[in-house]
C-alpha cells in the first residue's frame, strides 16, 4: 500500500447545498415494491433523498455552496488561486465545470480550472489533489465536490432509485505554516468497472435515438440505456470485503488504532452498508457519521454534506486530528484518507432556492 503524506494545509470552511425536491423513499417506492417497500427502505437506511428538478445542474448546486463560503468567510477573491471540481455529471461534456464556475464566482481569469471525472470515492482524489496545489502556489483552492445522478436515474430502476440523490458542496483548502500531517491512500480495480457504470453516452458507445426509451429490464426494472447500471451484490462486496481489508491495512500503516478515530466519516452509499463496514473495522459506531438516511447517496458529495451535517450544529470544541474518511464504488476505486479538522472551520448546509 502506497501512503501518501501531506502537510502545510487547512481546511477552512465546508459549505453544502442540496436541492429543496425531498423524496419520500416509502412514497416513492410502493410503485415498484409495493408493501415491500417499508421492509426495503428499513434495510438500505435511506429515508428521504435530495433530488434536483430538471433545469438544476451540477455547476447551480457547487457554486450556490460556494458563493456562500466566500461569503461568510469574507475570504479575498485574488487569494483563491485554483478550482478543482469533482463530478461525473458536468453541465456539459465541454467545457469543463470548473471552467464555468470561474465565471460564476467572479474569480480571476488567471486561475487553475480543471474537472476530476470520479464518482463515489472522489472527494479523497479532490482534498489530495487541492492540498498539493494550494501548498505549491501559496494560494487558496476551492474544491467543488457535486452531482446530478439522478438525470442518469430511473426512477422506475429497482437497484438505484431508493439509493441516488443529488448535491453540491464547496471546500476552501489553504496554505497554512505547520508540521501537521494528512495522510492518503487509493485503489483502483478497472476490471469490475461495469459493477457500477453508465453504458451509453460515451465516445465508445455513442447516443441512438432509442437510447433514450424506457425499456424493461430482466429483473423488471424500466429505463433507459443511458441511465446508471449498477450491480448491488457485486458493490456490496467491494465495500465490505475489499474496502474494509484496504481501510485496516491503511490504519495500520498509518499507525492509528480504530480507537483513536475521533469521527469516521464514509461515503453515504447505503446506511446498512455503511454500518456493516464500520463494524468490520472495529471502530466504535459512535464514532460513525451519517447523514445519508435524511439526504440520500449523492455520489462523492456525501462526504463533505456529511461532515457538514455532523458538525454544523455539533461545534468542534478542540481541533479533530484523526478524522478518517473513505469513499469507494465507481471504479471500481476507493479513496481513503486521514486528516484534521480544526474547531474554527466554517460549516453550513442549506438548500437550494
Amino acid at each position: 500500500m502506497e501512503i501518501i503524506n501531506l502537510s502545510g494545509v487547512r481546511i477552512d470552511a465546508i459549505y453544502a447545498c442540496l436541492p429543496d425536491n425531498v423524496y419520500d423513499n416509502e412514497k416513492e417506492g410502493e410503485k415498484l415494491f409495493g408493501e415491500k417497500t417499508k421492509d426495503i427502505v428499513k434495510s438500505i437506511g435511506i429515508k428521504y433523498r435530495c433530488v434536483a428538478n430538471e433545469g438544476i445542474s451540477s455547476l447551480d448546486l457547487c457554486c450556490k455552496a460556494a458563493a456562500g463560503l466566500m461569503r461568510d468567510s469574507s475570504i479575498n477573491r485574488n487569494k483563491i488561486g485554483a478550482i478543482l471540481f469533482v463530478t461525473f455529471s458536468p453541465e456539459y461534456l465541454m467545457p469543463n465545470n470548473a471552467i464555468g464556475a470561474q465565471h460564476r464566482l467572479g474569480l480571476s481569469s488567471d486561475i487553475i480550472a480543471f474537472d476530476i471525472n470520479m464518482a463515489c470515492s472522489g472527494y479523497p482524489y479532490g482534498l489530495w489533489l487541492a492540498g498539493l496545489i494550494a501548498r505549491i502556489i501559496n494560494k487558496s483552492v476551492l474544491l467543488l465536490d457535486g452531482d446530478v445522478q439522478t438525470a442518469y436515474t430511473s426512477k422506475m430502476d429497482k437497484s438505484t432509485t431508493l439509493l441516488f440523490a443529488d448535491g453540491g458542496t464547496a471546500t476552501l483548502i489553504s496554505p497554512v505554516q505547520n508540521d501537521e500531517d494528512w495522510y492518503f491512500a487509493f485503489y483502483s480495480d478497472g476490471s469490475r468497472r461495469k459493477a457500477l457504470y453508465i453504458p451509453v453516452g460515451g465516445s465508445l458507445n455513442r447516443i441512438q435515438h432509442d437510447d433514450l426509451d424506457y425499456k424493461e429490464t430482466e429483473d423488471g426494472s424500466i429505463k433507459r440505456n443511458i441511465d446508471i447500471v449498477m450491480d448491488g451484490l457485486e458493490i456490496f462486496r467491494f465495500v465490505v470485503q475489499d474496502a474494509a481489508k484496504f481501510i485496516v491495512d491503511f490504519l495500520c500503516a498509518v499507525q492509528k488504532r480504530p480507537e483513536e478515530i475521533e469521527a469516521f466519516i464514509p461515503h453515504q452509499a447505503n446506511i446498512y452498508m455503511i454500518k456493516k463496514l464500520t463494524k468490520r473495522l472495529g471502530i466504535n459506531e459512535e464514532r460513525l457519521c451519517i447523514s445519508g438516511d435524511k439526504y440520500g447517496n449523492s455520489s462523492s458529495a456525501t462526504i463533505p454534506v456529511t461532515i457538514v451535517d455532523y458538525f454544523e450544529n455539533k461545534p468542534i470544541e478542540s481541533d479533530l486530528k484523526n478524522v478518517l474518511i473513505s469513499g469507494f464504488g465507481g471504479g471500481l476505486s476507493i479513496g481513503t484518507a486521514l486528516i484534521s479538522l480544526k474547531r474554527d472551520a466554517l460549516f453550513k448546509l442549506f438548500y437550494y432556492r
